[in-house]
């Protein structure tokens, strides 16, 4: 069968693309069941009115955490308590109608939204210098029988993503969650620092590497903090933070 479509000179990969295309100039909004204009790959999936929406992360901020800032210097509370991560990358707000997006990538498994939600992240590599570009990512590590719950790990589908398309090295299984803690949501950044306290490991040495941790939302950093503590601990010299979403005062309900 493979020898027919070779003499019939049959391009799978341009066929492939050609149904990609075909797909989203037909699909309705994932949002608002309009038709899904938008032509690019960062709003694939969403109608010209929907991408408009989005909440889009443009103020100045904390380079560390990403609050906001005014002339976008360190926080008062980077400089006086100092996440073990470095940098913290985000496209947007955590704020409707992104956190609907996510809602149903995460809990839903569509994960078609995968797609449209890494390519956001792709933008904020762009701004990296070649010096300030990561060796190696990684996703943010879920408990296994977090895993086994939700079918999958959405940090790990957005990583493997953004790896396909900037050529940055994934590892897998680098750090892992050995503590299923009770889930964060309400708890503040103390009660969450010492809910994760034990809770990450790893038995790879990272020596003078600088590794980019991949998740969806970024609430206190507490999670993030735990992450990058351990691989500095083991010899990172550098942690930075690629989420989606950062969640502000402000966007609180």
């Amino acid at each position: 069968m493979k020898k027919f479509y070779n003499r019939l000179k049959f391009n799978h990969t341009l066929f492939y693309h050609q149904c990609q295309q075909w797909l989203g100039a037909t699909l309705p909004c994932v949002l608002c069941d309009a038709p899904a204009t938008a032509r690019n790959q960062l709003q694939d999936g969403l109608c010209a009115h929907c991408v408009a929406t989005l909440p889009w992360y443009t103020s100045t901020r904390c380079p560390q955490c990403a609050l906001p800032t005014v002339a976008g210097t360190l926080c008062g509370i980077c400089l006086q308590h100092a996440p073990a991560f470095d940098r913290t990358l985000a496209p947007f707000r955590y704020a409707y109608p992104l956190n609907r997006l996510l809602h149903q990538f995460k809990y839903h498994q569509q994960l078609a939204l995968g797609n449209l939600l890494a390519n956001s992240l792709l933008t904020q590599l762009t701004t990296l210098a070649a010096t300030e570009r990561p060796q190696i990512m990684m996703a943010m590590p879920m408990h296994l029988n977090r895993v086994k719950e939700r079918g999958f790990n959405h940090a790990l589908e957005l990583a493997k993503q953004v790896h396909q398309h900037s050529g940055i090295a994934l590892d897998i299984e680098g750090c892992i969650r050995v503590l299923d803690t009770p889930t964060q949501a309400g708890m503040d950044m103390k009660t969450r620092t010492r809910n994760l306290r034990g809770a990450f490991a790893t038995h790879k040495p990272w020596q003078g590497q600088h590794v980019m941790i991949v998740d969806d939302v970024m609430t206190t950093g507490a999670s993030m903090h735990a992450v990058a503590r351990v691989l500095k601990q083991a010899g990172a010299t550098r942690v930075t933070a690629l989420v989606l979403a950062r969640t502000l005062k402000s966007d609180d309900p």
